[in-house]
């Protein structure tokens, strides 16, 4: 993607709203209290990072947009906000999921393997494994699984001597059982990113070559009951 296109990304999965803007070099990054399924929120935070950047819609070359895992309602209504807003630009879109920006939040606190796991609710996790060997690569499918089962395949993928990572606010939940099964791993500390446009915009980047139609991009529902998706997804 050429330096110079403009980008409009956001990524409404977790307890707030995350809207990023690249435009000439300059990364434009807001972040909002506003439950992230409230339709009035995530519009204004689009027009408060337009209005900062000095750009209109019309300027925007590309969007992107968070398929989740995440927050039901709010991966909805976020998606659907980003879908609107490209097909009205007749532009086309391009999705990243929750569980690879957590990874290049951290991309640059660790390498070897990083185990990726947010609370799924119902003692479950939604997990994925990384690895970093200068160069940020998942491994496998995004899961949806229970703890024990989870270091159970990550098991399966572990070599002794690897140095071994977990991110996210399960991997605090879970932490005595993860150090049972890993005792030389490592837990990063989880915080909720105060800014991660960077992160947001270098997504939305590198998976520029996957943009689609408006039409066609679908959330990353995991939960059989809500979306019909199994347990594991591509």
């Amino acid at each position: 993607m050429s330096p110079g296109k403009s980008i409009l990304s956001i990524d409404t999965s977790g307890r707030v709203i995350d809207v990023a803007l690249s435009s000439q070099s300059r990364i434009i990054n807001l972040q909002s209290g506003f439950s992230p399924d409230n339709y009035e929120g995530v519009v204004c935070l689009i027009e408060s990072v337009l209005r900062k950047a000095g750009l209109e819609l019309k300027d925007i070359d590309c969007f992107g947009a968070c398929i989740g895992p995440g927050s039901f309602t709010g991966m909805r209504i976020g998606l659907s906000v980003m879908k609107a807003l490209a097909y009205s630009q007749r532009k086309q879109i391009i999705g990243f999921s929750s569980l690879e920006l957590l990874a290049h939040t951290v991309k640059d606190r660790f390498r070897g393997l990083l185990c990726i796991m947010q609370d799924a609710k119902r003692n479950n996790v939604y997990s994925a494994v990384f690895r970093n060997n200068n160069r940020l690569s998942r491994i496998g499918s995004y899961l949806l699984l229970g703890p024990q089962q989870l270091l159970k395949e990550i098991k399966k993928i572990y070599k002794r001597g690897t140095d071994l990572y977990f991110y996210g606010d399960a991997a605090s939940i879970y932490k005595d059982q993860i150090m049972q099964s890993f005792p030389d791993a490592v837990i990063l500390p989880y915080r909720e990113e105060k800014s991660r446009g960077q992160a947001i915009i270098s997504l939305t980047k590198d998976n520029a070559g996957r943009r689609i139609s408006p039409f066609k991009i679908l959330p990353l529902y995991m939960y059989p009951k809500d979306c019909q998706v199994r347990k594991s997804a591509q």
